[in-house]
């Protein structure tokens, strides 16, 4: 009876158990290693709900693998079920080969402890980045999107050359304010304020 459960457990990612609740195979993530450039395959857990579920499909798979009647695959069923049960009950090991153990917590309640699987059953693959600098691909430049091509083209564009005419102005607006100083000292006896000569 383990091995058909299993069997059914892994082959339909669900399993329900009469009279205890049901397992189901939960896909995990996949891990990525930045320092060894790998990546970890994704290891699948297996999770114990305490509600029950329709248990027709696996009667009928476990019939046909036994070559039982329907009647006789729900007595052995029944009977597996309950016996896992009490076992949890009495707090002694209740195993459930190739898949892990139920035991019940402090508050009476069962659960259930997967086995982990094999390492070889995970196998770590080469992660090695690619790097391909012709493809456009989309940015995020602050809150803006936009494209790699778009900014490369930005950043290499030439600088526009701005007007520069206000330097000029400044630089003849100097000299005539140098040549109006000149005047005004070359002629020492006025200023622009009368004769200052003295009277005598």
């Amino acid at each position: 009876m383990h091995r058909l459960i299993a069997s059914y457990l892994f082959q339909n990612k669900t399993c329900p158990l009469p009279g205890l609740g049901t397992l189901s195979v939960v896909a995990g993530k996949a891990e990525l290693d930045f320092l060894n450039t790998t990546i970890k395959a994704p290891a699948p857990r297996i999770i114990f709900e305490a509600k029950e579920e329709d248990a027709s499909s696996l009667l009928d798979y476990i019939a046909a693998k036994t070559d039982s009647t329907l009647m006789q695959t729900i007595e052995r069923l029944g009977h597996f079920c309950n016996s896992l049960k009490a076992a949890t009950i009495a707090n002694q090991p209740a195993t459930l080969d190739g898949v892990g153990n139920f035991f019940t917590d402090s508050s009476g309640k069962v659960n259930f402890k997967s086995n982990q699987l094999p390492a070889a059953l995970l196998p770590v693959a080469k992660a090695e980045r690619v790097v391909h600098p012709q493809a456009e691909h989309q940015i995020l430049v602050g809150d803006k999107e936009t494209t790699n091509t778009l900014m490369t083209e930005y950043y290499n564009e030439a600088p526009a050359v701005k007007s520069r005419w206000w330097i000029w102005a400044v630089i003849l607006a100097a000299i005539a304010a140098i040549g109006i100083l000149i005047y005004l000292n070359s002629n020492s006896a006025s200023s622009m304020f009368g004769n200052i000569i003295p009277i005598e």
